[in-house]
């Protein structure tokens, strides 16, 4: 198998930017699909992009194989893909003619990529995986996050890398006060106090 991301594609609404080539044992190709970002990172998806797009089942054998399917896959195309091992985020406001002020996020890694995504992208680890892969053609992985066989788990040790990564906006646009574990905004302000 062999991947080619085309950056032209990638920044187009409902893009295909992956072209997926499948090889046959002499090395000659076989056919191809192209594919978005989720489809490619997710072996299920996978499954379904390419029975759907080329009318054949796609079955690994060493990645059924596994106990964590999922994870084997992700072993399987980071072989193929070139990797992003650090990020950092930071949040940009923007005006929607609909929601008013909402807050994209921009990831910057190293080589000069850059991806933008919303705030439900960022919050679960696989789809900031896909967003990142889609729009830069890179495989993003934080292994410490991927070690973690607990989905619940899994999930803090996400949220304890993202406090590491993710900047506060710039002042202008910034709350008030730090939002920590223990400081969250609050719906109204403070009722005075008489002394």
């Amino acid at each position: 198998m062999r991947i080619r991301w085309s950056e032209s594609e990638a920044r187009k609404p409902y893009a295909r930017p992956f072209m997926v080539t499948f090889i046959d044992a002499e090395g000659a190709d076989v056919g191809s699909v192209a594919l978005n970002g989720a489809d490619l990172l997710y072996y299920t998806q996978f499954q379904t992009a390419v029975l759907s797009l080329a009318g054949e089942l796609f079955v690994d054998t060493h990645v059924e194989a596994s106990g964590d399917p999922q994870r084997a896959w992700l072993d399987h195309i980071a072989g193929l893909l070139p990797a992003i091992r650090e990020i950092t985020i930071t949040p940009r406001s923007t005006f929607d003619d609909h929601q008013g002020r909402v807050f994209r996020l921009d990831i910057a890694a190293e080589g000069g990529r850059t991806a933008i995504v919303d705030a439900t992208g960022l919050l679960e680890y696989q789809e900031l995986q896909a967003v990142i892969a889609h729009q830069t053609g890179c495989l993003f992985r934080d292994l410490a996050v991927e070690d973690v066989e607990d989905a619940s788990a899994r999930r803090r040790a996400w949220m304890g890398a993202l406090r590491m990564r993710v900047s506060r906006p710039d002042p202008g646009e910034a709350m008030n006060e730090a939002v920590t574990p223990s400081a969250t905004p609050r719906s109204s302000p403070r009722p005075d106090r008489a002394g």
